[in-house]
């Protein structure tokens, strides 16, 4: 008979999300959002009995926070113990959001949830065909890890029918925003001959490497605009004849950025009625979004439907929907920033200090100066963009037509050259 072991791999639940940054919402949609990262659990534990998987591995911030709020360790604990009546057992780490701490405040798992504690340990899992699994990992102890852990996970023991490392870390080289905790590089985890890294930590779904496979599967439920797309888990079949993942969508709001051209378009009307249809497009009835409208080619609105738009009332009156099982929900919209033809009045003004300014505040070594306490707070990763060429970009042209409006000038093309 050919050895096969079926699993789940799955990170980053970050259940009980406060989801920062959103502004007040219909109750209805705000219970949707809020509900989606226990759904999003509840959809891994719907799979895992469906597919009759061997075990579950849910590989670190299986919680949003260390404090572990009462209501996450209970739905946590109800869902584990769906599994443990199918006697599937449960392989859980905790990463750098929901390290070990305050123990005497978290609720017991059941039995079949095994828990890695803070030093490098294997556990042991035995099929029903006695093929023997060996599963390495650690959790953290506290929020920053930054100690090379993986030098302490031990080669591919020698007694195992597959090894797989579980790994809540960052991958050195990697273009992500994300702490680096526990680093660690690919040769690194090659050379411990595992069969399957199951990694956590970043939110968007990688696969580093093929052979073995090294996969990090994103999170589970994307929670800002930072996470669009689908977001969910892996579920792993392990064969003598090579390894299978297959990805499975757990999110039931995903986030989206689309852009719509106004091209020729000058009035209210016009804009309203195109994004309407827009909104109507983007409707299905697998998930809900929450949708950002970038408006391109806008030169030739109207100053007041510039105006209506910059201070939100054309957001409100697209935000008045009703309840709907699957929705679409516009978060924001955007005029495409044109700045180009209000520079040489703007340096009619101040010709050498704009200049300067600019020339200079485009640098990453200043831009990173001047945003270093702010990228220093914990957890802001998750609700502030990186600081690539691309955001420093968008930042500084944001900037500059902030100042534009604060010196009163009106559209490019009223100004006289």
């Amino acid at each position: 008979m050919t050895k096969m072991v079926k699993f789940i791999h799955a990170a980053d639940l970050h259940l009980d999300s406060p989801f920062i940054g959103l502004k007040t919402l219909p109750e209805f949609i705000w219970n949707a959002i809020y509900l989606s990262t226990f759904s999003a659990l509840t959809k891994i534990v719907d799979k895992a009995i469906q597919k009759n998987v061997d075990f579950v591995c849910l590989v670190g911030d299986i919680y949003d926070n260390d404090e572990r709020s009462v209501k996450a360790q209970a739905y946590l604990r109800n869902e584990m113990e769906r599994l443990n009546k199918m006697k599937i057992p449960v392989y859980l780490l905790h990463g750098n959001h929901d390290y070990i701490e305050n123990t005497g405040l978290h609720l017991d798992m059941p039995e079949n949830v095994v828990l890695f504690n803070e030093m490098v340990e294997t556990k042991w899992f035995t099929t029903k065909e006695d093929e023997q699994i060996a599963i390495t990992g650690f959790s953290y102890d506290k929020r920053w890890v930054l100690e090379r852990k993986i030098k302490d996970y031990p080669e591919k023991h020698p007694r195992a029918t597959y090894h797989i490392g579980l790994l809540h870390g960052f991958s050195e080289g990697s273009n992500s925003e994300h702490g680096n905790y526990a680093p660690f590089t690919l040769s690194e985890l090659r050379s411990k001959k595992y069969d399957y890294w199951a990694l956590g930590h970043i939110h968007k779904r990688q696969q580093l490497g093929e052979n073995p496979p090294i996969i990090y599967p994103g999170n589970t439920q994307g929670r800002s605009s930072k996470e669009s797309g689908e977001k969910g888990f892996e579920l792993v079949k392990l064969t003598e004849s090579g390894v299978a993942a297959e990805f499975c969508s757990t999110a039931a709001i995903q986030w989206r950025t689309i852009e719509l051209s106004v091209k020729e378009m000058k009035n209210l009307d016009e804009v309203y009625k195109a994004l309407r249809t827009t909104i109507e497009e983007q409707k299905n009835e697998d998930y809900s979004l929450f949708l950002s409208i970038h408006l391109t080619d806008n030169e030739q609105l109207l100053e007041g439907v510039i105006k209506k738009i910059k201070q939100g009332e054309l957001l409100e009156a697209l935000q008045q929907i009703s309840k709907t099982d699957t929705f679409v929900w516009v978060h924001k919209i955007e005029l495409q920033t044109i700045v180009e033809n209000n520079i040489p009045a703007i340096q009619k003004l101040f010709p050498d200090e704009w200049n300067k300014v600019q020339s200079e505040i485009e640098k990453e070594g200043l831009f990173n100066d001047s945003t270093n306490a702010l990228f220093d707070f914990p957890g802001i990763e998750d609700v502030v963009e990186t600081r690539e060429e691309q955001y420093r970009k968008k930042i500084v042209l944001e900037a500059i037509e902030l100042v534009r409006n604060q010196l009163g000038f009106e559209r490019s093309d009223n100004l006289e050259d």
